[in-house]
């Protein structure tokens, strides 16, 4: 039987984040019902919204942009949370290597539908293929990261159905 302190299921963005992240803490299981390059992250083509120029956007307008793109969907705490958080994480990114498109030195910012402002950092027109092929190599490398290819989650045994 095998034992980890931490069980990522899905081998998307956020499940390969957290996975680096809680290795620092202990051993990581991370289980994909394909191949680990096989998530949805890999097929996002556009780019990650951030605002990365305080000189010509702010996050009220990202946050403005973003509430009225969703058509009184979107719950106002969990965008701001987000808007707040992106420049960080999009940082993030590129100290794991992911090599987005630059001009002159800089990220090239895109602007696409729902956004007032250039804000859209890409990888060519790949960004999720590039974000998931570091993601893969970064994870793949760690040493307290074993990946299951081909495997589905069909119940957790806890301690609690052990009866511990």
């Amino acid at each position: 039987m095998y034992k980890f302190d931490f069980l990522v299921i899905g081998s998307g963005l956020a499940g390969l984040s957290f996975a680096l992240k809680a290795a620092k803490y202990g051993n990581v299981a991370v289980v994909t019902k394909n191949e680990i390059k096989e998530a949805n992250t890999r097929y996002a083509q556009g780019g990650i919204a951030g605002v990365m120029n305080i000189d010509s956007d702010s996050f009220e307008k990202h946050v403005e942009d973003t509430l009225e793109a969703g058509a009184g969907l979107c719950d106002r705490e969990a965008v701001e949370m987000m808007v707040r958080a992106a420049p960080e994480l999009i940082k993030e990114l590129i100290e794991y290597g992911v090599h987005f498109t630059e001009s002159n030195g800089k990220l090239d910012l895109g602007r696409e539908g729902g956004h007032s402002e250039h804000r859209i950092v890409h990888a060519a027109d790949a960004t999720g293929r590039e974000v998931e092929n570091v993601m893969v190599k970064k994870v793949r490398e760690h040493p307290n990261i074993e990946v299951f290819e081909h495997h589905f989650a069909m119940e957790l045994l806890t301690e609690h159905h052990l009866g511990k």
